[in-house]
């Protein structure tokens, strides 16, 4: 799939959000609906289909709690082929900010999933 294809984007999106999110093994609630009041209020998203966002999440969810390493590497090549869109990278970075932002507070285990995040785009950490 190319940097193009919506479905990929929105799986890096939601992905980078919940592979950090989840990270530091404590997924609370008031995650889940945090990346998408962020992203209804930011006109940097308005070209992406919300509710495609909204069952992409859904979607993750469930695989993150299932398997969290295999969905973030499923979610890290995902990240990986969006990198050259500027677009998509700019929207990949802003959720995963905003999955630290989510609970406040930012643990090594955040940390790291944010370094990877960063890896997966060409970046580094402090790009993000």
């Amino acid at each position: 799939m190319s940097h193009t294809d919506p479905k990929t984007v929105t799986h890096a999106i939601c992905g980078a959000y919940l592979l950090v999110a989840f990270s530091d093994g404590e997924f609370a609630s008031i995650e889940e609906g945090r990346l998408m009041a962020e992203l209804a209020a930011d006109d940097a998203f308005r070209a992406f289909d919300l509710s495609a966002l909204n069952a992409e999440m859904d979607e993750l969810i469930q695989a993150f709690t299932a398997d969290y390493e295999a969905t973030a590497l499923d979610v890290l090549i995902s990240i990986a082929s969006v990198k050259e869109g500027e677009m998509a990278v700019r929207a990949v970075k802003h959720a995963a900010r905003v999955a630290i932002i989510a609970d406040q507070a930012i643990s090594p285990q955040e940390e790291h999933a944010l370094e990877r995040v960063a890896l997966a785009l060409g970046l580094d950490k402090a790009a993000l």
